[in-house]
């Protein structure tokens, strides 16, 4: 039940890669979700162009009674049988199959990911005046095991997972709302207050957390999606992410599932920065924030 309170929804499948990932068949989820489902616990939709596989969610009730548990932070959305059928469920369910691949290769517990996160809420304004309103929500925020961290891999990714629905120049815009979380301060009246994205996610690290466009497809299709978000960047906002600070990169989620099944995974050097200041070359996790700097001026 948690691994669905997480996640939002999930299929079978991607539940035994959590609770059982010595096994080879989904027969044991599948049982226990049977007896929480006869519980009025957890429901069950069809998955849009595969009916004969079912999508599993938490009812309220499931969802009250997870909350219960002290690993669990409360939140206040709640699935229901309509959402879990509808427009939402692809992306929902490519989220959840990543987090679950995390998982199953000890690069992040599950249970330290969120979905679906708020960030730049509250009163104050950001250094360009605009209300803090102007919010991004992240699709997954990851929080990587010691040993991926140690790896040199940032301790905190956030995750935007484009199933390309949406046109380029408005994944092109939530990537410079990035930008503003990242310069938005607690009281904008105090230049020494401190960032909100420190505050929230205190790390050793001297970045703000990479920003990671994961796009499902093959790779083929992800290379036009980053080119056609690229040239937005460019024409949009003259020298894009200009500072360095925001450093966003994109793989293809038919990559990134393939490279987390192998040793070294996460730094395998498979994410194309989208920075239209940085050279159009894979680099590795580590090696993010470096390339994406401006070069010097001489």
């Amino acid at each position: 039940m948690a691994t669905l309170y997480q996640c939002r929804m999930a299929t079978a499948e991607q539940l035994r890669r959590v609770i059982s990932p010595s096994s080879t068949s989904t027969r044991y989820v599948r049982a226990e979700l049977g007896k929480l489902a006869r519980a009025g616990l957890v429901g069950a939709v069809r998955r849009r162009g595969a009916p004969r596989t079912k999508v599993w969610f938490l009812t309220r009730a499931g969802a009250v009674a997870t909350e219960a548990s002290p690993e669990i932070l409360a939140r206040p959305y709640r699935m229901t049988a309509a959402t879990a059928a509808g427009p939402l469920q692809g992306h929902a369910l490519a989220v959840t199959e990543l987090l679950t691949t995390l998982e199953a290769h000890d690069h992040a517990a599950l249970l330290d990911c969120q979905v679906e996160v708020s960030h730049g809420q509250g009163n104050a304004q950001d250094p360009t005046g605009s209300s803090s309103r102007s919010m991004v929500i992240t699709d997954a925020v990851i929080r990587l095991q010691p040993s991926a961290v140690d790896g040199g891999v940032p301790p905190v990714l956030f995750v935007e997972l484009d199933r390309a629905t949406t046109s380029a120049h408005r994944l092109a815009d939530k990537l410079h709302a990035y930008d503003r979380y990242r310069r938005h301060r607690h009281a904008a009246s105090r230049a020494s207050s401190p960032s909100s994205w420190r505050t929230r996610y205190p790390t050793s690290e001297r970045w703000f957390p990479p920003v990671l466009v994961v796009i499902t497809g093959p790779p083929q299709r992800a290379a036009r999606r980053m080119d056609l978000v690229w040239n937005q960047l460019k024409q949009t906002y003259g020298n894009g992410l200009s500072s360095g600070e925001v450093a966003v990169a994109a793989v293809s989620h038919a990559v990134l599932l393939d490279r987390l099944a192998r040793p070294g995974g996460l730094t395998a050097p498979i994410w194309t920065p989208l920075n239209p200041h940085a050279p159009a070359t894979p680099v590795a996790l580590p090696d993010l924030h470096a390339a994406a700097r401006p070069p010097e001026r001489t």
